[in-house]
This record gives structure tokens, C-alpha cells and sequence, in this order.
């Protein structure tokens, strides 16, 4: 663990050079979902520096928030992405709070938490599971009516996260692990699941690679990209041994040479559970690229560089969603605690009765 002034150091060596807002621009935003702590109320919206956060009710918590596509011409909407096991997708403005569409999810789906648009913005792709046999689906949708438009496997159980490559195939992380509707979101294949990343073809569905880490009790869930194409694969561990999960690697890298997990350090205590994962530039000479990581159940943010070296952390309350926009980032915990950098400056609030979920983005 660092101490607060080795972590406004390493905070200082992710900021730019230069401010990212103008005096006279709209102050920064981080698009997320929470509840509310009086009433356990969910929402989806905006939390600006300065303010509460400010957004759109909902029937059951969302898990992912994000601006829809640009090509979409609509610039102050949102879409919300239910929490698994999901019944609706909601898109909403997030100047106005207000609802735009909900969208019902068909009777025989649920939804897994996340979505991505493709490259030009013309469909929107949504992990999901097949309610009658458990198993995983990627459905293509309109991305403003959300109707589906088709569907094909994931490549197999509990797709959770889905990046759309450069070259407009989609890579899957497929949890690996079964659950049903009539038993909600307990886990029935412990000892059996079979986690990995599939690459598809983002059209006909075709499975073009495949890869597991060594460790099948590894959930892979979560995936963020850096510039030269390695994908950094956040994972949660589901060791039935109580120890091997507190010491279970939580990242792992895809480059070309393949999928590796990256060992943890005996002196990181990260809990077997990562909420979150993105990519944050250097901004200098002696300011490295990483990856960070949200170890929520332990209450860490990760540091890890883009090679998978020199790890570190640092304590943030059930750290959950982590937003980078340039060199600046932010990470929520969910007991209402944020930290981050905003124009090279150190930034550390809490927000009481709120409890931030697990996955946020700038607005900007």
C-alpha cells in the first residue's frame, strides 16, 4: 500500500501537461449509475464537480452508462445498460434527466451488463444469456430503436464485456460461469466453468480465436485497450479455497504472442475480485503508460505499467468505476468516495448517501 503522498506522486504522473477544460467550458462530468442512500433508490446520470449527481430513476440498478455513438447526432444522450441479470436498456439525456426509450428485453434473454457500438455507430452489440438453456449470446441491435436485429453465440457461458477491435470484430469475455432465471444470480457451475475471450465476427457471428487463461477458476470480465493493441482483461476469482482467491491474479494482457495472467505480488492484497479496468496514458518522459484496476472487494485501485510491471496501490473504499479521458481519469468507490486528477490537479470528494456503481465515462 502507498501512502497519500506517493499516491498524489503517481496521481500527478497520469495528468496533462495542459488543461483538458477551459475557464469557460462546461465543468467535467462522470457519466455513471448509483443509489441513493435514504431510499436505495437506482439511477443513471451525471455527477459534475461541484454538484450531486443528477439523473434518471430506475426500476433496478444498471451496471454500464455510456454516450450513445456520434454518428448517432445525438450529443447529449445516453444509454444505460441494465445490471445482469438485465430486463431493460433505457436511453436518456443527460442534460435533462430525463427518460428518452426503454426498452424491454425479450422474454427468453437477460441482459449482461454491457454493450458497444460499432465503429460507424450503425448497430449496437448486447452480451446476453438465453434464459431456457444458459447460454451466451451476442444480439445485434438498432442503436436508437434498440430493437434486435439479430443474434449469434458468444462462444460460450456469462458473456460480460464486449470491445469492437479496430477492425470492426468484436472480442468477448465470456465469464464462464451458469446461472438461470429461477435461481438469479447464483452460481451453478463452480468447479466447471470454463472462462476465455472469444474474437467474432462482428456479422456473421463466426468464432475467429479463442483463448483461457491457465487458472479455470478465473472469471475474465472486464477488457480495456491501449494504443499499440494489447487489451487488458480485468477477472474476478472463484476459488471455492479461501486463500487461493485473496491471492488470485486479477489482470491478465492479450497481445500477439497470446493471453497471460499477470502474477500478483505477495505484498498486493486485492481481494480475487476486479469491478473495473481502463488504460491511462503517461503524459512525460518519466511518466509511464498503465493499467489500472479497481479491486473492489479489497477497497484498492491497481497499477499495473502496459507490460504488466511495477505493480502498486492504493486505498479507495469498494473502488468501483474508473473513467479516463487523455491523461485525466477518475475512480468512484461506492461509499461515495472519489479520487482522480482533473487539469494536473489532485481530486479527492465524497458525496454522502451515495454508493456508486461498478462502471463509469467522461462526459465531456
Amino acid at each position: 500500500m502507498i501512502s497519500r503522498r506517493d499516491w498524489l506522486v503517481l496521481a500527478a504522473a497520469s495528468a496533462a501537461a495542459m488543461p483538458l477544460y477551459a475557464a469557460s467550458a462546461a465543468r467535467p462530468g462522470l457519466l455513471t449509475s448509483w443509489t441513493s442512500g435514504d431510499d436505495n433508490q437506482a439511477w443513471a446520470g451525471v455527477w459534475q464537480l461541484g454538484s450531486s449527481p443528477r439523473g434518471v430513476a430506475l426500476p433496478k440498478r444498471a451496471h454500464e452508462v455510456q454516450m450513445l455513438h456520434s454518428a448517432l447526432g445525438q450529443p447529449t444522450q445516453a444509454l444505460a445498460v441494465a445490471r445482469r441479470p438485465g430486463e431493460y436498456l433505457l436511453r436518456f439525456d443527460t442534460r435533462t434527466a430525463r427518460a428518452v426509450l426503454w426498452h424491454d428485453i425479450e422474454d427468453d434473454r437477460v441482459l449482461c451488463g454491457h454493450a458497444s457500438y460499432a465503429l460507424d455507430g450503425s448497430a449496437l452489440y448486447t452480451t446476453e444469456t438465453n434464459t431456457d438453456t444458459g447460454a451466451g449470446m451476442v444480439a445485434v441491435r438498432d442503436p436508437l430503436s434498440l430493437e434486435k436485429r439479430a443474434e449469434f453465440p458468444s462462444g460460450g457461458l456469462d458473456p460480460h464485456m464486449v470491445l469492437v477491435e479496430p477492425d470492426g470484430s468484436l472480442l468477448v469475455a465470456n465469464g464462464g460461469l451458469l446461472s438461470l432465471p429461477e435461481t438469479g444470480r447464483t452460481k451453478l457451475n463452480i468447479g466447471r466453468m470454463d472462462s476465455s475471450i472469444a474474437r467474432l465476427d462482428a456479422k456473421t457471428g463466426a468464432q475467429r480465436q479463442v483463448w483461457r487463461v491457465n487458472d479455470p477458476f478465473l472469471s475474465l470480465r472486464h477488457l480495456a485497450r491501449a494504443p499499440d493493441g494489447t487489451v487488458a482483461v480485468a477477472m474476478q476469482a472463484e476459488h471455492t479455497d479461501l486463500q487461493a482467491r485473496r491471492s488470485a491474479p486479477l489482470l491478465a494482457l492479450l497481445d500477439g504472442s497470446g493471453l497471460r495472467s499477470v502474477p500478483l505480488p505477495p505484498a498486493l492484497a486485492l481481494g480475487g475480485y476486479a469491478g473495473d479496468v481502463a488504460y491511462v496514458p503517461g503524459s512525460g518522459p518519466q511518466a509511464a503508460d498503465r493499467f489500472v484496476i479497481s479491486a473492489t472487494r479489497a477497497g484498492q485501485l491497481a497499477w499495473w505499467s502496459a507490460q504488466g510491471e511495477a505493480p502498486s496501490q492504493l486505498p479507495l473504499p469498494e473502488a468501483g468505476a474508473l473513467a479516463v479521458h487523455g491523461t485525466d481519469w477518475l475512480a468512484s468507490g461506492a461509499q461515495g468516495d472519489l479520487r482522480g486528477m482533473l487539469d494536473t490537479h489532485a481530486l479527492e470528494r465524497h458525496l454522502d448517501n451515495v454508493r456508486w456503481d461498478n462502471h463509469g465515462k467522461w462526459l465531456v
